[in-house]
Order: structure tokens, then sequence, then C-alpha cells
């Protein structure tokens, strides 16, 4: 069973995400990004099969988080999906640069997510 990092700065947001991908039968681990270094330590302490990500979060942002990701040996290879909401053509146009396996505008309905979710782990 394939388990998901959810990283997301609202508790809300992390709960639906998990229900939603536990009902589409993954594994779910919710982190909430204190800090980057803290997410990051959560990631390699947790093993992963892919991360979903929030682009704006006050204390680290996606944009930082899947950079540090791409940057870490441990880390290089695990698939992101960022979710936000808004879109920022530039910054998303940066971050596929850095290899995410996708983007989803919220709000994003189950399963759309799981579905997006599901392809990313294929890639």
């Amino acid at each position: 069973m394939p388990r998901i990092a959810i990283v997301d700065d609202s508790r809300l947001v992390r709960a639906f995400a998990a229900g939603a991908l536990r009902a589409g039968g993954h594994e779910t681990v919710e982190v909430e990004p204190t800090s980057l270094f803290e997410v990051l330590k959560v990631l390699r302490e947790t093993p992963v099969d892919l991360l979903l990500a929030d682009f704006l979060m006050p204390e680290c942002s996606g944009e930082s988080l899947v950079r540090a990701c791409r940057e870490d040996a441990a880390l290089r290879e695990l698939p992101i999906l960022v979710v936000s909401a808004h879109r920022d053509d530039i910054s998303l146009q940066r971050m596929q640069q850095m290899g995410i396996s996708g983007f989803l505008l919220k709000p994003v309905d189950a399963p759309t997510l799981v579905a997006k979710v599901a392809e990313a782990l294929e890639d």
C-alpha cells in the first residue's frame, strides 16, 4: 500500500486529503510544516512513496520544499504533487523544471486527488 506524506499548514486540508487517500487505498503521514528542517526530517525518517505539498505555507514554502527534496540524495527521486489555491505560473514553471509530478488547484475534490496521486505513482 503506497504511503503518502501530506504537508499543508491547514489541519483541515491535511485531514481531508488523508481521508480521501485512505479511502483510495493509501497510507498517509500528515506533516505540520513547522519548518523546512522539520519537514525534511520527517520525510527522511518515514519512508513515503509520494509527497503532497501545499505551495503557500508560512513556515515552509512549497517551492523551497521541492528544491530541498531535489537537493537531498535520499529524497531526490520522490514524486511530488503541489497543491495551491493560487496559480503562480512562474513558480509553477520553476517547480516543473525541478521535476514535480503535477499540480492541483484548490479546492480539490477527493476523486481528482486520488486519481492524480495514482497517476504520479505510476510515472
